[in-house]
């Protein structure tokens, strides 16, 4: 479907209104009342809708709720997997198991400590911690592992960024070869992070720049609206990287990256949406937001992002 970018955000602008007063009604618990009419609106364009770690809301003990919140999946950190014993780690995935919510994706690949760029790395403790955490992200039957990591990527002062940029690709490598060797069903997504939380690979179109450099085909990007919309990145980037897109995180950039609240909080919301649209994006958006009351702001979030859908179809 081609989708005339500026035109759409235009009438989705004029649009929300009209949502906000029940055309595209979405209940208070998050359960979308109008997802048949978006999704027949919205044509190729289709999200699932997911949740990463916040506060101190588990989500590997309480993904059944998830499901009664109308979440479709949930992404734990690979980093708080890690930390579980063996015993747990197979009662956690049989638990989860039982439930309608699974774990279709995982972020926070790297400890802080675990240093992939600079002078220090270690490469046998890095293949090491990979082989053990793809087994268990495999064990999972995540579809994504997203890279974003930023501690473990810096780049120390006056170290060579070429060499960096390097190493990354080396690591990026090792992950995907770890990927076919064990043949897992999963890729890795490499995320931009803001400059606040890594000093290289900040835009999306230099997570895709990396991707391509890396040359292997379980190597992709995944697109934080925060971090797209901190950094001042056109949204119009989504149409440049499309092929290389695995999954989206979200959060509201103009609240101090809470959870949204409302479409119309932030003015970003629209494009993105947009963008999102005329590259008939297919796949799933995980809220990574702060909270203080996880069980009242992820409802609220995942209604939010349905109204956002609706909205950018018109329904």
């Amino acid at each position: 479907m081609a989708v005339n970018v500026a035109t759409n955000v235009a009438m989705l602008r004029r649009n929300f209104l009209a949502m906000m007063a029940g055309t595209a009604a979405v209940s208070a618990t998050g359960g979308a009342l109008s997802c048949f009419a978006a999704d027949a609106a919205c044509g190729n364009f289709h999200l699932r809708y997911g949740v990463t770690q916040a506060g101190t809301f588990d989500l590997l003990d309480n993904t059944a709720r998830l499901a009664q919140w109308g979440f479709e999946y949930c992404e734990p950190s690979v980093v708080k997997v890690m930390s579980l014993s063996d015993a747990d780690f197979d009662a956690t995935r049989a638990r989860i198991a039982a439930t309608p919510v699974h774990v279709e994706s995982m972020n926070v690949l790297l400890p802080g400590d675990l240093k992939v760029v600079g002078p220090g790395v270690d490469q046998p403790k890095i293949k090491a911690y990979v082989e053990s955490a793809f087994a268990r992200a495999g064990a999972l039957d995540t579809k994504i592992v997203v890279f974003g990591s930023g501690a473990s990527r810096k780049v120390p002062d006056g170290f060579s960024r070429t060499q960096a940029w390097s190493q990354l690709t080396d690591f990026l490598r090792l992950m995907g070869d770890e990927i076919d060797r064990k043949n897992y069903g999963f890729v890795i997504g490499i995320e931009a992070l803001r400059k606040e939380e890594s000093n290289i690979v900040n835009t999306t179109a230099e997570a895709y720049q990396l991707s391509l450099d890396a040359k292997h085909p379980k190597i992709k990007i995944i697109c934080d609206f925060f971090h797209l919309a901190s950094e001042h990145e056109d949204p119009k980037i989504l149409l440049r990287v499309k092929a290389q897109l695995v999954h989206l995180h979200f959060a509201n950039e103009c609240n101090k990256r809470y959870f949204p609240r409302d479409p119309t909080e932030c003015p970003d919301y629209v494009p993105f949406f947009a963008n999102l649209r005329a590259i008939g994006y297919q796949g799933r958006i995980s809220i990574e937001a702060g909270t203080t009351d996880f069980a009242a702001d992820a409802p609220v979030g995942l209604a939010t992002l349905h109204r956002l859908y609706a909205a950018a179809c018109g329904a």
